[in-house]
C-alpha cells in the first residue's frame, strides 16, 4: 500500500470525505453532548445557550472577516462554521463565565472529539502497511497542512523533520483570526485547540510517539508549535 493511497489523502479539513457513518455518530453524541450540559447548565440551560449562541453567531457573520479571505479562505460555509464555533464558546463563557465553560467545552471535546474526527484518517495499521509508521504518518500530514495552507486555513513552517520527530509552527490560524473578532483569542482554545490534543495524543501514543506543545496562538504564544516525537522513558 501507498501512502497516496490512503484515505482522504492531500486532503485537508475543508475537503476531507466524512466517514460514512459520520452523521448517525455525530446524532449519537449530539444526544450525549446535550445530556451533559443539562447536567451542567440546569433546566433552560441548554435553550438559553443556544439563543445567545445564534445571537452571536448572526451578529459575527456581519462582522468584516476581509483577514480570511485575503488569506485565501473564500468559502462562506466554512466560514460560518467556525463562526457557530467560536460562537458557541462565547455564549458559554456569557453564561458561566470562561473558566466553566472552558471545563465544560474541554470535557465535551473529550467525550467526542477523537470518535468524530478519526473515521476520517487511516489507521496505525494502515500507516504501518505503507512501511515505516513515522515516515507514513509525517508524508500524509505534511499533504493534508499543505492543503489547509492553500485553502487559507493556516500559515506554517516546519522547523524539524527527522527519523524521530517532526515539529512545526503555526503562525496564522483562521479559527485564531474569529476568536479575535469574537474579543477574545482564547476563546479558540476550548472550542478547538483543546481538540488537537484529544485526537493526535490518541493516534501516537500507541505507536510510541507522542505530541507536545509549549503554547498556542490562543494563549497569546507567538505560534502554535506542535511537535510530535519518538517517546524514550519517562511519563508521556
Amino acid at each position: 500500500m501507498r501512502v497516496e493511497d490512503l484515505r482522504n489523502y492531500g486532503k485537508g479539513l475543508m475537503d476531507s470525505i466524512p466517514d460514512p457513518k459520520g452523521v448517525e455518530r455525530w446524532r449519537e453524541m449530539s444526544k450525549a453532548m446535550d445530556e451533559e450540559l443539562r447536567r451542567e447548565l440546569g433546566p433552560g440551560g441548554v435553550e438559553s445557550l443556544k439563543a445567545e449562541t445564534a445571537r452571536w453567531t448572526n451578529l459575527m457573520k456581519g462582522h468584516d472577516w476581509s483577514v480570511l479571505r485575503e488569506r485565501g479562505l473564500v468559502d462562506e460555509s466554512f466560514i460560518d462554521g467556525i463562526i457557530q464555533r467560536i460562537g458557541v464558546m462565547r455564549a458559554l463563557a456569557d453564561m458561566v463565565g470562561m473558566e466553566k465553560a472552558t471545563e465544560i467545552q474541554c470535557k465535551l471535546l473529550d467525550m467526542t472529539m477523537y470518535d468524530l474526527m478519526a473515521p476520517m484518517w487511516p489507521s496505525v495499521e494502515e500507516y504501518k502497511a505503507c512501511g515505516d509508521f513515522f515516515e507514513s504518518f509525517k508524508q500524509y500530514f505534511k499533504a493534508s497542512m499543505a492543503a489547509n495552507v492553500r485553502a487559507g486555513l493556516h500559515e506554517m513552517e516546519i522547523v524539524e523533520d527527522t527519523a524521530s520527530a517532526i515539529a512545526f509552527n503555526i503562525k496564522y490560524c483562521a479559527w485564531h483570526e474569529v476568536a479575535k473578532g469574537f474579543g477574545d483569542p482564547y476563546l479558540c482554545y476550548p472550542s478547538t485547540c483543546y481538540g488537537d490534543e484529544v485526537t493526535i495524543s490518541r493516534v501516537l501514543s500507541p505507536v510510541g510517539y507522542r505530541f507536545k506543545r509549549a503554547g498556542t496562538l490562543a494563549n497569546g504564544a507567538p505560534v502554535c508549535d506542535f511537535r510530535y516525537e519518538l517517546f524514550v522513558g519517562g511519563d508521556t
